[in-house]
Parts: structure tokens; C-alpha cells; sequence
């Protein structure tokens, strides 16, 4: 009598490799083979060796752009780690379906409008004819429009709102999951409102917040469109100036330079939230 064979969802180790196969070769394709030429052009460009990077930090235009970018990033992280955090709570918490649906269609607009439509959104909005300046104006607030518009503030609004849909998606997996009845345990046992959320729903909801920082600042530090539209020449971001030096002024080795430093940089803040967090608490961060 024939023995048929028991069914197994593992693959066999060919089938397998044949599957991920295309996936690997566009990885290798239009991801390494872009950053592995890029990094060999900072270094064989122009003078060659460290010259170019020595170029690009003597640049005080380099300097004061890797810093807004810096400071910039680190705002929009803080500001959707905030407002991020308590949209995902109010998700988990919220019960009936209409609010549900209202609160995720309000985190998920964002994603439905392109970057360009976003940021001239919010040119409208702060412009010195736009609805903030003339809500102060009507209500005696102020006696002339703000100059709002073409300032960091007018960055770091555009970029949260572009970044704060990725927040609230890599902490609702930490939200949804945590057990509700450890902050009513706390209560009974004497601990107040605030300190159970400090001491109990913030440790156990860490790792998602920490998944959503390192995402919302790699991507932040890599922003163009609405830096160049919100902020013009006053806040000029790493990608700006690297364009500026690529089509501008056609000084390639120093772009190249340029964006290794901005590429290690991310590199940097994904490896310090490895070494501080571990990978198992960020897996469980953004629930895999």
C-alpha cells in the first residue's frame, strides 16, 4: 500500500530560493548596487580618498544643513512619538465602530495625499492670507499676520503630519495588545492614574515607541520636497543641498560625500536602538 506523504507549510530549501529569487536580485539591483556605487564614488571622485568628506564637513553650508536636519528630525520624532502615542491609545481603547473609523481615517489621510499636495496644504494654511493668520487676526490675537510660512515651524508641521501616520502604525500593535487590566490593578492597589501609566503602560509599550522613533527620524532625515516648499532658504535640509550640489553646482564627489554621511547617520540611530532595545523588542514593537 502507498504511504502518501503528511502536507507541510516549511518548503523545501530549492523551492524556497526559487520563490525569493526576483525579490534578491531588485534588493541587489536597485539597492545595494545604487549604495555600494555611491559609497565608492565619495572616495574615488574628485581628489579622491577622504578629500571629498573633508570637503563637505569644511563647507559651512554642509554643517548648517546637516544640523537643521538633525535638530529638525529629532523634533518630528518627539513631536509624533506624542501625538502618535495617544492617537494608537485612543485606537486600542476606542469600542464603538464609528469612533474607530473616524479616528483611523483621520491617521491614514495622510497617506492618500502626495508630499507635494500636503506641503502646498500647509502654505495655504500659513501663509499671511491663510486660515491661522486670519483666525488670530479675527479673534485680537495679533495686530499683523505672523510670517509663518518659510520658518522651521512651518517645516517641523508639515513633516509631522506627513510622519505621524508611521508613528501610530508601529505603536497601535504594542497598544492593541496590552492588557487593559494592569492599569486597573494598579488603581486597586493604591497607585494613582498617572503613575500606572508611568510605571505600568510605559515600559511594557516602549519597544513599539522606540520602532516608531528610529522610523519616523530615518525617513525625516532624508525629507526634500517640503523642506524646498515650507521652508525655502531658511531651513535647508542634507537632501536640498545635495541636489544644489548635484545639479547646480555639478560637484557629484562632494554630493556623494554628502549622502554617506546622511546614509551612516541613519545607520547609526537604527544600530543605537538595536544596542539599547534589541532586535526581539522591536519585533514585538511593530508586532512580528
Amino acid at each position: 500500500m502507498q504511504r502518501t506523504r503528511q502536507w507541510s507549510a516549511v518548503l523545501p530549501t530549492v523551492p524556497s530560493l526559487l520563490m525569493i529569487a526576483p525579490l534578491v536580485a531588485v534588493a541587489l539591483l536597485f539597492i545595494v548596487y545604487p549604495l555600494v556605487k555611491l559609497g565608492v564614488d565619495s572616495f574615488t571622485g574628485g581628489s579622491g580618498g577622504f578629500s571629498n568628506y573633508a570637503a563637505a564637513f569644511g563647507s559651512p553650508a554642509i554643517r548648517n544643513a546637516l544640523l537643521t536636519t538633525l535638530v529638525m528630525s529629532l523634533t518630528v520624532t518627539a513631536l509624533c512619538l506624542v501625538l502618535g502615542g495617544s492617537l494608537a491609545w485612543q485606537l486600542a481603547k476606542a469600542q464603538k465602530p464609528m469612533a474607530k473609523a473616524l479616528l483611523w481615517t483621520a491617521v491614514l489621510l495622510p497617506f492618500w495625499m502626495g508630499v507635494v499636495v500636503k506641503s502646498y496644504a500647509w502654505a495655504v494654511l500659513l501663509s499671511k492670507n491663510g486660515l491661522v493668520n486670519t483666525v488670530l487676526l479675527q479673534f485680537g490675537l495679533i495686530e499683523e499676520p505672523l510670517p509663518l510660512l518659510y520658518t522651521p515651524l512651518a517645516v517641523v508641521l508639515g513633516m509631522t503630519y506627513t510622519m505621524l501616520p508611521y508613528a501610530v502604525l508601529a505603536m497601535y500593535p504594542t497598544m492593541v495588545n496590552f492588557d487593559k487590566e494592569l492599569l486597573n490593578s494598579a488603581s486597586v492597589l493604591g497607585s494613582s492614574r498617572t503613575w500606572a501609566m508611568v510605571s505600568v503602560w510605559l515600559p511594557l509599550v516602549r519597544p513599539g515607541a522606540v520602532a516608531a522613533g528610529a522610523i519616523v527620524f530615518a525617513i525625516s532625515i532624508g525629507f526634500y520636497i517640503t523642506p524646498v516648499l515650507l521652508g525655502g532658504a531658511q531651513s535647508p535640509f542634507m537632501a536640498t543641498v545635495i541636489g544644489d550640489d548635484i545639479f547646480s553646482y555639478f560637484n557629484y564627489p562632494r554630493a556623494a560625500a554628502s549622502s554617506v554621511i546622511l546614509l551612516v547617520t541613519a545607520l547609526a540611530v537604527l544600530l543605537v536602538t538595536f544596542k539599547f532595545v534589541g532586535a526581539k523588542a522591536l519585533r514585538q514593537g511593530i508586532g512580528k
